[in-house]
């Protein structure tokens, strides 16, 4: 029997980043998880993290993963590191890993261990630097395994494309994809803005066949894979449009019953947009806006924001959900807001 905590499925991606954070992550046994609750393996059966202290704590059976050695056993106690961070992406068979100057010299030599430790992986690479350019990509070079920055990705019975280093792809949204898709009815009209290769818009598709979705996204090479994407997943009711979101908005005007906006650096500036896409009046469309923001005040700069625009426009916003999604540094988080534009009163 293993220590396991017990996390509702919409709080689920930021509980597990706070147990990664806090190196309270069990990584040699698998989460589990039933129709509700996520069941995160936990190392100690108490801890003072403030965020994880509300999740009860349970008893289960564990499946251990073929490796018992996690990457944080294999810095400290193979290569004597101090200054490390512990965890690592996984996008299909690639592992990516950031590098700490302590690191530098025996970044090859670390890939290959965590090459070894779990079979699942089969390419290690580093990223080299942070998210940049409109495309919002992010460079890495290779370290280790099979030499190659293509691999696939499942999630929600698909199969996605993707080649590290030319376009955005975030695992960590998987959750975020599901909840979209249950909102979504047969014979609506959906936009997802910044559509990289096509996981909302595929999965939405998917879900419900009868409904029509255009995917959005201006860089070329994701692009292309999301066609790739579309064509092996079997959908046919998903549009893959390749231009900019400014400029694709008026052949969208009121057409929209969904919009989804997963680009957290500057959804917000796309606003207008989705105001001229998104149907107005009795029955008015929704929206979901990803963005990041304080840790503190998740929601308030967001909202302010959002109620302003509306100004502009003579409407309100009637915010229908929110919440967390995920950790992205110390004093940062992504949010996501569903909202709706309706008329004053």
């Amino acid at each position: 029997m293993y220590d396991f905590i017990k996390v509702p499925k919409k709080e689920a991606n930021i509980a597990r980043e706070a147990l990664i954070q806090n190196n309270l992550y069990n990584k040699g046994i698998k989460a589990k998880n039933d129709s509700k609750y996520v069941y995160f393996p936990v190392q100690k059966s108490k801890f003072k993290v403030k965020e994880l202290k509300k999740y009860p704590l349970v008893k289960k059976k564990g499946e251990k993963y073929t490796t018992t050695r996690s990457f944080r056993d294999i810095l400290i106690n193979d290569y004597h590191i101090k200054d490390y961070i512990g965890s690592y992406d996984t996008v299909g068979d690639i592992a990516i890993i950031k590098v700490t100057d302590e690191m530098l010299k025996k970044e090859k030599e670390i890939a290959r261990s965590l090459l070894k430790s779990n079979p699942i992986i089969k390419t290690v690479v580093k990223k080299t630097s942070k998210h940049h350019g409109k495309y919002r990509v992010e460079d890495v070079k290779y370290l280790a395994g099979k030499r190659t920055f293509k691999t696939q990705v499942k999630e929600s019975n698909c199969i996605f494309n993707i080649r590290l280093g030319k376009m955005f792809f975030s695992p960590r949204l998987s959750f975020e994809r599901e909840r979209c898709a249950e909102f979504v009815k047969d014979k609506k009209t959906v936009a997802v803005f910044f559509s990289g290769v096509g996981p909302f818009s595929i999965i939405i598709g998917k879900r419900n066949p009868k409904a029509k979705v255009y995917s959005i996204e201006l860089n070329k090479e994701a692009h292309k894979c999301a066609i790739e994407n579309i064509k092996q997943n079997n959908v046919n009711n998903v549009e893959a449009i390749c231009d900019d979101v400014a400029k694709y908005a008026q052949k969208l005007k009121n057409k929209c019953d969904y919009i989804i906006m997963p680009l957290p650096k500057t959804s917000d500036l796309f606003l207008e947009s989705a105001y001229t896409c998104i149907k107005k009046g009795k029955n008015p469309g929704q929206i979901t806006i990803y963005k990041f923001v304080p840790k503190n005040k998740p929601y308030s700069k967001l909202l302010s924001e959002l109620r302003r625009f509306a100004k502009t426009k003579n409407k309100k916003i009637i915010v229908v959900f929110k919440r967390v999604v995920r950790n992205y540094s110390p004093d940062i988080v992504q949010v996501a807001v569903d909202f709706k534009f309706v008329k004053k009163t």
